[in-house]
């Protein structure tokens, strides 16, 4: 992991290629984690492993979308997926589950 020092020596090749007006942040990885394990704001982590690359890229789709069409504002956009989640029964759900599974075929020592 690069030092500060480290940070500091690119910062001056970048300032030396015309690149010193670009927005930048430092992060130090000890005092974030400081910050995360306090928790000032309240705030939780949403993580869910996906099954494949798509399915992950998907999810993250919708998500942004959802985003996109609240103002860029996430606050709005996960409550309207929860409000959205929350409407539909435990019936249709299970329904759909019954749809995504997989077609069983006999084996050959069935026949």
């Amino acid at each position: 992991m690069p030092t500060v020092n480290d940070a500091l020596e690119h910062a001056k090749f970048l300032i030396e290629h015309g690149r010193g007006m670009e927005p930048a942040k430092l992060v130090l990885p000890r005092l974030e984690a400081q910050r995360r394990r306090e928790n000032k704001e309240g705030r939780t982590r949403f993580i869910r492993e996906m099954d494949n690359h798509q399915t992950y890229s998907d999810f993250n789709e919708q998500f942004d979308r959802y985003i996109e069409h609240s103002g860029g504002n996430p606050h709005i956009a996960y409550g309207i997926m929860l409000r959205l989640l929350k409407q539909l029964p435990d019936s249709s759900i299970r329904k759909l589950a019954e749809d995504e599974q997989p077609i069983e075929t006999g084996s050959l020592s069935d026949a």
